[in-house]
């Protein structure tokens, strides 16, 4: 117990790179936009470039599961100056990122496995593929509500206990927001806004976690 919080905060750093990876990978990998207006040409992407798929949805199940340890110390910081919300932040970020780690799960051996399909039918392929990426699309939305309510009572309980630095707390309830905000389908710059927010507030607290 006595090095968790040098230990979670390790970990929220390391998730901040992490996350940054796959920030930057996810400019060769086919988006949502290219899923939906081109699934044969995802594909086939696929079928070609095995290794940058599996590298970028296994980034995620790291990130998932990086987290789950740099919430644990959080919730340990948090626990005696707001106790309720420090079990609130860990149980609903757990929910969260499993839902996280489920779509990254889905969409790494779906999409190899409907990439290989592909040659054999091209129709049932696509329409598989599509019925994935709903399904994906689902367990992530579920890790983005339960880990942005996190991020907010986090955050709050920051802000007001002093527990870390405030600004830390209010970075968090922005991002929570911003990570609540992106299950609606929006413009791409949102998403590409909470996850830079996302980023900074995992490597600030992670940063300020290790100095205890």
């Amino acid at each position: 117990m006595e090095r968790l919080p040098r230990y979670s905060g390790t970990a929220g750093i390391i998730s901040a790179f992490l996350l940054l990876l796959f920030l930057i990978l996810g400019f060769v990998v086919p988006g949502t936009g290219a899923t939906f207006a081109d699934p044969v040409r995802t594909l086939t992407f696929i079928a070609q470039n095995r290794w940058e798929w599996r590298i970028a949805n296994l980034l995620t199940a790291l990130v998932a599961g990086l987290a789950v340890v740099f919430t644990a110390g959080l919730r340990n910081r948090l626990r005696e100056p707001a106790p309720t919300r420090a079990m609130l932040v860990l149980y609903t970020a757990l929910i969260g990122f499993g839902g996280y780690a489920l779509a990254s799960f889905i969409l790494w051996k779906g999409g190899n496995a409907m990439a290989s399909y592909l040659a054999k039918d091209q129709v049932a392929a696509t329409h598989a593929w599509l019925a994935l990426h709903f399904a994906a699309r689902g367990a992530a939305d579920v890790g983005n509500a339960f880990v942005g309510v996190a991020l907010i009572l986090a955050g709050w309980a920051i802000a007001e206990t002093g527990a870390i630095t405030r600004s830390t707390g209010r970075l968090g309830i922005v991002t929570g927001l911003m990570t609540l905000v992106v299950i609606v389908p929006l413009a791409r710059w949102i998403e590409l806004v909470q996850a830079v927010l996302t980023i900074a507030w995992l490597a600030w607290t992670g940063s300020e976690l290790r100095k205890t």
